[in-house]
């Protein structure tokens, strides 16, 4: 896969998979007539799911990430506007948009509506007309946005994050984790015998390579906040919130062991296919470090791995060989 056919790939791959027809939205009325009158309006252009129970919203969004919500005001338990909040104040929620389905138009609600977060809001009864163009128009400029920041922040060869996500987003992670009292957990992670697998293989077959192999530590990331970054040339960096040390060890040595298990022939290498060594560190709990002093040490660690014989984890708290 050369550079060229992995970045038409990414572009592609976002257009294909964030079709305005492959969008999912979540309906939300405690009104079961009402709810399904929204999702059939609306079934043409997108895919709906709906729910009536406000108080399962949270939870259904942080397990199936729609693109956009339509929610009601005037539900019993819990209103839509504190709903609203609820939504916009966690990470894993923040960014979708909303739009509210709402009877009163008087100025007290709209501006509890934008300041509860909201993109938009539709007036009772609902003109599908009205609902079907707002609701593509905030879709479509998510999409925009979507494509934009992956074609920003993501390497055009293995379509993992890149050194610009890395220095712009890592940095903003650390310090919510420090204000949360949470540690990050650092793994970096190397090809070894790499230039000799170039050297005898060919540079093609060494961009195929590094996607594979970003793609099987991509799969060990824990949590939907966690991500792995092409740190340059054969290394790798994997960023792990909220992690204690043996979390981190046990994420790392997974990592490792993927890669193994890819079974990628290397006669370059004294172990014959294609491994990687790992050093991790994790961060104390007042954050005391700054991310570049966490690479470093990190970095240490993966020199020591290198040194014991590669193809194996070393980290901070872990003194024990991890052998492949």
């Amino acid at each position: 896969m050369t550079e060229t056919t992995a970045y038409t790939t990414l572009e592609a791959s976002v257009y294909a998979s964030k079709s305005l027809a492959d969008c999912k939205v979540l309906v939300v009325d405690d009104e079961q007539s009402s709810c399904l009158l929204i999702a059939t309006i609306l079934s043409d252009i997108v895919q709906c799911d709906c729910l009536h129970d406000p108080k399962t919203v949270v939870a259904y969004c942080e397990q199936r990430a729609p693109d956009l919500i339509v929610l009601d005001i005037n539900m019993p338990g819990i209103n839509g506007i504190d709903l609203c909040q609820q939504l916009k104040n966690n990470r894993k929620t923040l960014a979708c948009p909303i739009i509210f389905i709402t009877g009163d138009g008087d100025a007290e609600t709209q501006n509890k509506c934008w300041q509860a977060g909201a993109s938009d809001y539709v007036r009772k009864p609902v003109v599908a007309s009205t609902l079907v163009h707002r609701v593509k128009n905030l879709l479509q400029s998510k999409l925009r946005l979507d494509l934009l920041t992956e074609l920003t922040f993501k390497d055009q060869l293995t379509t993992l994050y890149n050194r610009y996500y890395l220095f712009t987003e890592i940095p903003t992670q650390l310090k919510r984790l420090s204000r949360e009292h949470k540690s990050l957990g650092v793994i970096m992670l190397d090809i070894d015998y790499f230039k000799g697998f170039n050297d005898r293989y060919g540079h093609v077959a060494g961009d195929k390579c590094l996607f594979d192999v970003g793609q099987a530590l991509k799969a060990q990331l824990p949590g939907p906040l966690d991500s792995v970054v092409r740190y340059g040339g054969e290394e790798f960096a994997a960023f792990l919130s909220d992690m204690t040390k043996e979390d981190c060890r046990q994420v790392g040595q997974r990592m490792v062991e993927a890669v193994s298990n890819l079974t990628i022939e290397n006669e370059a290498s004294p172990l014959g296919m294609v491994t990687i060594s790992a050093g991790f560190v994790v961060s104390p709990e007042n954050n005391a470090l700054t991310l570049e002093q966490l690479l470093s040490e990190a970095d240490l660690y993966l020199y020591e791995a290198k040194l014991a014989g590669k193809g194996r984890l070393k980290g901070n708290g872990d003194h024990q060989d991890q052998a492949s």
